[in-house]
């Protein structure tokens, strides 16, 4: 049998090995949880920077939703008033088109009736004008027949006058005639010639 001794100190030694074996899985547990809470914290950083980033992109995309919104609703806005306005001009055009035509339309029947009136009018003084035309003719007729007869008259009376004229002046001659062939006939007689033998 070994002493006594020996088997105590044998044992101190196998408690103190188990003691260091227990410390150090110890120590190695408590790294090992170090490194999951260094872990874990790096992690919750990352969620923390990620929930930050997610909060900030957030915010982001609502102020832009916010924006888009503003403008969108401004854009209605402007729609609604550019629309407005474009009733109101179209109406007010509409309107001043209707007075237009309908003074186009006044116009064009004044006009028509000054054009029939004018037509009458013309129709009238040609009718007359060619009526003072026929009567001016007519009356130019007149006057050329009646100055023809006068004419007529005038050349005929001349021609009696001349007539009665030749015929006075040749009984005259004729007169005067047998006067000097009976002068000359006594001369002849006077010389003791025949007038019937020359």
């Amino acid at each position: 049998m070994p002493p006594k001794k020996k088997k105590g100190k044998g044992k101190g030694k196998k408690k103190g090995k188990k003691k260091d074996d227990t410390q150090l899985e110890l120590e190695d547990k408590f790294k090992k949880t170090m490194d999951e809470i260094e872990a874990l914290k790096d992690h919750l950083a990352t969620r923390r920077e990620l929930t930050r980033r997610s909060k900030s992109a957030s915010a982001e995309m609502a102020r832009k939703k916010e924006e888009a919104e503003k403008e969108l609703e401004e854009h209605k806005e402007d729609q609604k008033a550019i629309n407005a306005d474009m009733t109101r001009q179209y109406k007010t055009m509409q309107t001043e088109m209707g007075l237009r035509i309908h003074q186009l339309e006044t116009e064009l029947g004044r006009t028509r009736s000054q054009l029939s009136s004018t037509e009458a009018e013309l129709r009238k003084s040609y009718e007359k004008m060619i009526e003072q035309r026929d009567s001016e003719i007519m009356d130019l007729r007149l006057k050329i027949d009646s100055m023809e007869k006068a004419y007529e008259n005038v050349l005929r009376e001349a021609l009696d006058n001349l007539m009665k004229k030749l015929d006075d002046a040749k009984e005259l001659w004729e007169g005067r005639s047998s006067i000097i062939q009976g002068k000359n006939k006594q001369t002849l007689l006077d010389f003791g010639l025949n007038p019937l033998d020359i």
